[in-house]
């Protein structure tokens, strides 16, 4: 099963209220979009928000939000939280959400919304089909494809570019005490573990830790 790494560009004009204001403020750090729903009679847009950063002004901006109905705010930890908002579909999110109704195509959440427009998440499916979501994005909007591959992801879990034999590095190396702080196993007991020469797990964590590392700032 193929998965595409999705880069999708907005225009200033065509964002959302709260994706402008992440670029126009400090006061957010990041933010996912956990999940999503439509209402079939109502036609509000349920999300559920996960963000990273200063709550006061990021609730400030969301009550001036015009297609707003209400909101709740979760406190998670020091600067996070999570913003389950209800609010009037629009026909910009209405042709979004359409664009990627493909029947071999699906979003795989969370969707990570970045300063300038830009957001970032998986689909999987096949890549041919993308050509027709380009077709029905609404304007102002741009796609680029970042990444495809094989989707080997556990469930929960954000894996997504880990090999299995990656992920038997990570797992040999926290056994082994080589994550511990301060570290009480090396690359060699990785590699006995691995039954590999020490290189070659050295290798295995490298890019491994590489990807881990690209997910948590993507």
């Amino acid at each position: 099963m193929r998965y595409l790494r999705l880069e999708i560009r907005y225009a200033s004009e065509y964002q959302r209220p709260m994706h402008r204001f992440m670029t126009e403020s400090e006061a957010i750090k990041r933010e996912w979009l956990v999940t999503w729903k439509v209402g079939v009679e109502d036609k509000i847009a349920y999300t559920l928000f996960y963000v990273v950063g200063d709550r006061e002004p990021y609730e400030s901006a969301l009550s001036t939000v015009e297609a707003m109905e209400s909101y709740d705010i979760t406190p998670v930890r020091d600067e996070a939280f999570y913003a389950f908002v209800r609010g009037r579909e629009t026909d910009q999110s209405r042709q979004f959400y359409t664009a990627f109704e493909q029947p071999t195509l699906m979003v795989v959440p969370p969707v990570a919304y970045r300063p300038n427009g830009i957001v970032l998440f998986d689909v999987v499916g096949e890549p041919a089909v993308l050509e027709d979501v380009r077709r029905e994005l609404p304007d102002g909007i741009t796609v680029n494809v970042r990444k495809v591959g094989e989707y080997d992801a556990s469930p929960g879990t954000f894996e997504t570019d880990l090999t299995s034999r990656q992920r038997e590095a990570l797992a040999a190396g926290r056994e082994a005490g080589y994550y511990d702080v301060p570290r009480t196993g090396s690359v060699e007991d990785v590699a006995k573990e691995l039954g590999c020469a020490p290189s070659t797990a050295s290798n295995h964590l490298r890019k491994a830790e590489a990807q881990l590392v690209e997910r948590v700032f993507r």
